[in-house]
């Protein structure tokens, strides 16, 4: 996924206490998570995204990040009208 890397260095920044480090990491994640997701959906890969969306949602709650549950919700109403978009059109 690559995400994760992200996870890896605030946990590090965390345990030095580095608070600094550790936000500019928690931005990282969120630009990480919500671009990658916005990239699929794009492309209209929308089948690979569930699994994105549960990490981001793991992360936003191991780490307190409210901007990312909020990307998250936004690019779930993207992913609904896309698929429902897509189901019209095979009908």
């Amino acid at each position: 996924m690559g995400c994760d890397k992200w996870e890896k260095l605030i946990l590090l920044a965390e345990r030095e206490k580095n608070t600094a480090k550790s936000l500019e990491f928690r931005e990282k994640l969120v630009e990480c998570v919500v671009y990658t997701l916005q990239e699929k959906v794009n492309r209209g890969k929308i089948r690979d995204v569930d699994n994105l969306i549960k990490y981001g949602r793991e992360m936003a709650k191991k780490f307190a990040i409210e901007e990312l549950n909020f990307h998250l919700s936004l690019l779930e109403k993207q992913i609904e009208k896309v698929g429902q978009r897509k189901t019209a059109q095979t009908k």
